[in-house]
């Protein structure tokens, strides 16, 4: 449902959605006593010996700036992160675990998502902290409406949930507060503009901005690159095939090894790369002949579960994430992007090849 407040904040702050949400929220625990406790009682699911906290934003530690903070007293015990679609920076949430841990016990970072994105943000959270080196312990909580809840080994409480989750269960807190209800209910409708995937009007900023296409043909280089060296080191085989783009990617279609091998597409999938977020490139098994994904997908799944690798299984195609080496040169990502390659092909080499068809997509 759309409001006059959800429809401002799209037309002319779609930008800063996080930050106007953030603040919309701080707004309520403020004003609102019952809202405030059912703030309490949604963390104390996490963690049942919280104290009783007050929030405030715009707060600074160091290097680290999270978009709200419950204080007991003069002491910080959780730090709120409120997202939408924008990614994590390189602090979350390894410096704002650190900095918690330096605090009493229990402290909580606190991370707020939309429903679409819980799974790849607990994904993500989870990978971060293993490359940390940080290990991790799974929690009961008191509250079917966590996502996912765990102890980190340096001390603090890493929990993560929705927005929808969040605001129902205030709203159960202020059935009797009728300003705090209303307030919700504008908060809300702005969460679900944002979810949405209605038109946002573009900037100027935006147009002019060169990064953009820059960040888009640094990326459609490595595609080419890397089917370059699988082509070459015996990995992929593209003979008769094309590069393909659409509306929704940029790609090339290839095969695992000659031409008799399993067929996939695989480049930059915007459509994948936004809704799972996971990295921007993919590759797509079809139910074609040339991508048998009725023989790939029982193979695949059980081996990227074991590797850690995304899947998706949508509209009878086999979608499998291909993450990106970071904070590395382009020969690196070409090599990890092919090795990638390479370890598919292994797993998918016990298939038997098929003679090439008339369907090859």
């Amino acid at each position: 449902m759309q409001t006059v407040f959800s429809h401002i904040v799209q037309k002319r702050f779609s930008r800063v959605n996080e930050d106007v949400a953030t603040d919309a929220l701080a707004f309520v625990l403020h004003s609102s006593e019952s809202a405030r406790n059912g703030m309490m009682r949604f963390l104390r699911g996490v963690a049942p010996n919280l104290p009783s906290l007050r929030f405030r934003t715009q707060q600074t530690e160091g290097s680290i700036r999270p978009d709200m903070w419950g204080y007991d007293e003069a002491e910080p015990r959780v730090f709120v992160e409120n997202k939408f679609w924008a990614g994590l920076t390189d602090n979350q949430p390894i410096s704002y675990l650190r900095q918690l841990a330096t605090y009493t016990q229990p402290t909580i970072l606190f991370v707020v998502v939309p429903d679409a994105r819980e799974q790849t943000m607990r994904r993500e959270l989870n990978r971060r902290l293993k490359d940390a080196g940080i290990s991790t312990t799974d929690r009961d909580t008191t509250s079917d409406s966590i996502v996912h809840s765990i102890t980190t080994e340096i001390g603090p409480i890493l929990a993560l949930t929705s927005w929808t989750r969040l605001l129902s269960a205030l709203e159960l807190e202020v059935a009797d507060d009728p300003s705090a209800r209303s307030d919700l209910l504008q908060l809300r409708a702005l969460c679900e503009a944002a979810d949405s995937d209605a038109f946002i009007p573009i900037s100027s900023a935006e147009v002019s901005d060169q990064r953009a296409p820059a960040f888009i043909l640094q990326l459609s280089s490595i595609v080419q690159a890397s089917v370059g060296l699988a082509v070459t080191e015996g990995v992929l085989n593209i003979k008769k095939l094309m590069p393909q783009i659409s509306w929704e990617r940029i790609g090339q279609y290839a095969r695992f090894s000659d031409e008799n091998g399993v067929g996939m597409w695989l480049g930059i999938h915007f459509s994948l790369w936004k809704k799972h977020g996971e990295t921007p490139f993919w590759l797509l098994f079809s139910k074609s002949e040339f991508g048998r994904v009725l023989e790939v997908r029982p193979l695949l799944e059980p081996w990227a579960a074991k590797e850690g690798v995304f899947t998706s299984f949508q509209n009878d195609e086999l979608a499998v994430a291909v993450d990106i080496a970071f904070a590395e040169d382009k020969d690196q990502v070409v090599r990890s992007f092919v090795d990638r390659l390479k370890g598919i092909a292994d797993v998918l080499n016990v298939l038997n090849p098929k003679p090439v068809g008339l369907d090859n997509a």
